[in-house]
């Protein structure tokens, strides 16, 4: 016999009582889940991770493209340039080459100056940059007086634009010139150090 409800009362069976809990139990967890990712959202975007504020940058429209020209450019060294074949064409001779892996080496810049010790008096620039692999050990080279042709400078024998360069020069060493076949007398620029920290 099926069970009746009496008038005025509300009947409900278990299996009903127990599927409307689950739903409520599943809203009120998604509820929760939401409203916590949502927090968390909101904190992580407020929370300024850097200690020093940002310094204003002067907005300043200027492009400064350097020439690859070792002719007309300096500051671009009298090195061959033995490229690599990139990975992309699946060449079959194994693993590409000259790719840096400890940072890209810095640009040239001139350094200080060569006076001739022997002969006439002849000032020439000298251009160089540290290498990375040994901090003590940097690449020269200088460029005659008249024109842009690039000289190797030697130290003790050993070739300064090498891969390997030469030890660090300093004020009064004594370098040879290859295209003057003479000796020079060093002498390097102050080093610019840090004047002004706004965070201290």
């Amino acid at each position: 016999m099926p069970r009746r409800c009496p008038p005025g009362v509300l009947c409900i069976e278990n299996a009903t009582i127990l599927f409307i809990i689950c739903v409520l139990l599943v809203i009120a967890l998604y509820y929760y889940y939401n409203k916590t990712l949502l927090l968390s959202s909101k904190v992580e975007n407020n929370v300024d991770y850097n200690i020093f504020p940002p310094a204003q940058q002067p907005n300043y429209n200027v492009e400064f493209v350097q020439s690859k020209d070792i002719f007309t450019n300096p500051y671009m060294p009298p090195l061959k340039h033995n490229f690599f074949v990139p990975p992309t064409t699946g060449d079959p001779r194994g693993v590409p080459i000259n790719i840096p892996t400890r940072g890209f080496f810095p640009e040239y810049k001139q350094l200080g100056i060569l006076n001739r010790i022997n002969g006439k008096e002849t000032v020439l620039s000298l251009l160089g940059r540290p290498l990375h692999t040994n901090r003590q050990k940097w690449q020269y080279y200088t460029m005659r007086e008249y024109n842009n042709i690039k000289l190797p400078v030697s130290k003790n024998g050993r070739s300064c634009t090498s891969e390997y360069g030469c030890d660090e020069l300093f004020n009064g060493d004594t370098v040879y010139v290859e295209g003057y076949k003479d000796a020079f007398k060093v002498t390097i620029y102050e080093s610019e150090s840090p004047r002004y920290i706004p965070y201290l």
